[in-house]
């Protein structure tokens, strides 16, 4: 059979049932199990599936999924975030679109705690929209900077999504962890930017209120209290691997006995909120290691064929300069990501792009930061976007999701602006890993 056939049944045959309704784990493994059987030689093929799966799960570099994970849901069940909001809250006093740029401030911050872009959303949207809606803020200026905050959780460490996308890359999981601080602060700065001015042009959409005002001396008692503790969890994570300290194992084990040890000094831990936890994080971990370990099948499938070796050979031999190759690539990723969810995505995609990428000459460093930016936006873009109906789970009675889409479409073009700067200037997502220590 010609690699193409191979190539447009294996992927036909996914989307077909990811489509029908079947759960991406199963699609996946239907799949494998299908290509192994019919393509690798019947049952040697399965014993090959069997070994490969086994083989991609049992490496110390997925550890930290799981950890990161476990302190994300330690932060949120145990309440040391929403501390955290109310202290950022106090700074801000009387500014235009006060709530906002709270919301922008707080998911920023809480992204470098938790690489859970759905809890982050629906904290936010739980306690800062009904607040939000009370005070007559446009839906465009409400929702709008939730969703977009909440998604940057995946693209400032600890992100969970950042570590599953560089194993499957193949690349350095600390120099990538450490490569999408700037592009996620970029994303962050652009939200603001887009608020103040929104804000300053049309002051209507987010009414001004009196505020009671906070003193000087009880700021700097909450920031004490409240932000520098966290600070020194985000140290653990990300200050220990770019000094070359401790590797992300290392390091999102420290993070995450950081994340019990402040919650009890808060009196925030107990039994039950540590049995919560650690049941949720179970449930995740699962599904995401099942789901890599389907992966690695899958890119034995396409390995065998020689669809690989022969897509390559197809794009180089395209009568386009190469960066256009790598947008091209993008729109792809974005395209599917309005039907697809983050991992299956990467999984989809990485096998494919990743060897043009190579030959290409690029540093798959900075292409994974590029895919990374493409992700978070696919959280976000319409029909099927995970953080739309996230949002419409705890946005006020009477929202609609066209209402939701609208109030997230100003970031998107915020992420595609991100996006295009990383593109044109490499050395946002590549200057912080060249200077981390070994």
């Amino acid at each position: 059979m010609e690699w193409y056939w191979s190539l447009a049944l294996v992927m036909g045959g996914f989307l077909v049932l990811l489509f029908l309704g079947c759960h991406i784990v199963f699609a996946f493994f239907a799949v494998n199990i299908a290509g192994m059987y019919f393509l690798m030689g019947g049952t040697a093929g399965l014993e090959q599936l069997v070994v490969s799966v086994y083989d991609s799960l049992t490496v110390f570099v997925l550890l930290p999924i799981t950890l990161f994970v476990l302190m994300g849901e330690v932060m949120f069940r145990s309440g040391v975030a929403q501390n955290m909001v109310d202290a950022i809250d106090k700074w801000l006093g009387r500014m235009p679109g006060r709530l906002s740029l709270l919301a922008v401030a707080s998911g920023t911050v809480m992204s470098a705690l938790s690489g859970a872009s759905i809890g982050t959303t629906a904290v936010l949207g739980a306690t800062l929209g009904p607040e939000m809606e009370k005070r007559g803020y446009h839906r465009s200026m409400s929702i709008g900077p939730i969703i977009g905050s909440g998604g940057l959780a995946i693209m400032i460490p600890p992100s969970s999504l950042g570590v599953i996308l560089a194993v499957l890359a193949q690349v350095s999981v600390g120099k990538f962890l450490i490569a999408i601080i700037l592009p996620g602060l970029v994303m962050a700065a652009l939200y603001f930017t887009y608020v103040v001015v929104r804000c300053g042009l049309n002051p209507s959409l987010t009414p001004a209120y009196d505020v009671v005002p906070t003193s000087l001396r009880l700021k700097i008692k909450l920031t004490i209290l409240y932000i520098l503790p966290l600070s020194f969890i985000i140290f653990l994570v990300v200050g220990l691997m770019f000094l070359g300290v401790a590797t992300p194992t290392e390091a999102a084990a420290l993070g995450t006995a950081g994340a019990f040890v402040l919650a009890a000094c808060y009196g925030k831990m107990n039994w039950r909120i540590a049995r919560d936890a650690l049941e949720a994080t179970l449930r995740i971990s699962i599904m995401v290691l099942v789901i890599l370990g389907a992966a690695q099948g899958f890119s034995q499938i396409l390995a065998f064929t020689g669809a690989n070796k022969n897509v390559i050979a197809w794009a180089a031999g395209l009568p386009l300069a190469p960066m256009l190759l790598i947008i091209a690539m993008q729109i792809v990723v974005l395209l599917l990501g309005g039907f697809i969810s983050g991992v299956p995505l990467m999984m989809i995609t990485l096998p494919v792009f990743m060897p043009i990428v190579l030959q290409l000459g690029y540093d798959p460093i900075w292409f994974c930061v590029l895919l990374l930016i493409n992700i978070e936006m696919a959280q976000t873009t319409p029909p099927y976007g995970i953080l739309l109906y996230v949002m419409k789970g705890v946005s006020a009675p009477g929202t609609t999701l066209g209402q939701i889409i609208r109030a997230a479409f100003p970031f998107l073009l915020c992420d595609a602006v991100a996006m295009a700067a990383v593109m044109i200037i490499p050395d946002l997502a590549l200057w912080l890993p060249a200077l981390m220590l070994n």
